[in-house]
């Protein structure tokens, strides 16, 4: 025997039953991937309705008798033409299975205006013990003047873990009832330094007719903002020397003070991550409002070579 199952049109309303469960799926689709399966079953959720019909719209399923067996059908189209789409999961986060920074409690040593320094890397950044920053490269000023260039460079520090803490007592960096630890990164203790130690009144001033007629060329950087200067190769007798010249406040540095030098654009709203003023052969380029750019962009890469203990120079071009 043979019995007809009737379909509903797409454009028959949904019944109240209907939107119930409806309403019930989306709320516990939330805790079970499953949902509400014992309310879909019902002849109400599958959209059958004895008393309409509909002649053009209508699907018609032929169900054989149970003397016959049941032939392969093909699947059933989605219910996402009558059913309303549940809103999706919100994304989840994935825990991190790779494993811990173990280095940020390994003390090490870096240099920071000539003075030897402790430290921590922490996810590649240098975190600087604050207290010897302050008593070693900082000693001249006081706290109110260096809380105040923080608060304008928007400087932050941050205070070491317990066992970060434990390492600085214990090396004797720290006395051993130091209740805690300021760190500074690399980057913001040489913006920091730079701001205090080399702004126009403590500059080297270039005297007046000195080297004049020797071979000079134009510079820029863009650490922390970007500044101009006029390089004289002529100077650089040693590592220290100041053989660049600033074009604003005419003050003259050395390579590496000159890559943390700026006036203007301090990029205080920045967040700066992995500057160290020691690869200024990195930083310092060549200006390009001049003529034979590229034969002085040679010269650049000559004037880098000089003076390089690391003998690394070629690892430090940049592309300009």
């Amino acid at each position: 025997m043979m019995e007809t199952v009737v379909g509903v049109s797409k454009q028959q309303p949904y019944s109240p039953h209907l939107k119930k469960v409806l309403k019930t799926y989306q709320l516990t689709a939330v805790k079970s991937l499953q949902g509400p399966s014992t309310l879909l079953g019902t002849p109400a959720v599958l959209g059958v309705d004895k008393g309409h019909s509909a002649p053009s719209t209508m699907t018609t399923i032929t169900v054989a008798s149970k003397k016959e067996p049941v032939p392969a059908q093909p699947a059933a189209p989605e219910c996402g033409d009558v059913f309303m789409t549940p809103p999706p999961f919100p994304i989840q986060q994935l825990p991190i299975l790779t494993t811990p920074d173990q280095s940020r409690s390994e003390l090490s040593e870096t240099v920071l205006e000539g003075e030897t320094i402790s430290c921590f890397v922490v996810g590649g950044e240098k975190r600087l013990c604050l207290p010897q920053v302050l008593n070693s490269v900082l000693r001249e000023f006081s706290l109110y003047q260096i809380n105040q260039v923080c608060e304008e460079l928007q400087i932050f520090c941050s205070r070491c873990n317990p066992e970060q803490l434990e390492v600085l007592k214990v090396t004797g960096i720290l006395p051993m009832n130091a209740p805690s630890c300021g760190l500074i990164t690399k980057t913001d203790a040489e913006r920091l330094s730079s701001a205090l130690l080399h702004r126009s009144g403590g500059l080297v001033i270039k005297a007046t007719g000195c080297h004049e007629g020797a071979f000079s060329f134009k510079v820029y950087h863009e650490c922390f903002g970007k500044c101009k200067g006029i390089c004289t190769p002529e100077l650089y007798t040693d590592s220290n020397a100041h053989c660049i010249e600033c074009v604003e406040c005419h003050g003259m540095f050395s390579p590496q003070k000159f890559v943390c030098h700026v006036h203007r654009f301090r990029e205080n709203r920045t967040c700066h991550w992995g500057f160290d003023s020691s690869n200024w052969r990195s930083y310092l380029l060549i200006a390009k409002d001049q003529d034979e750019h590229e034969k002085l962009s040679k010269v650049l890469e000559k004037f880098k070579e000089q003076h390089d203990i690391t003998g690394n120079t070629q690892h430090h071009k940049r592309k300009q």
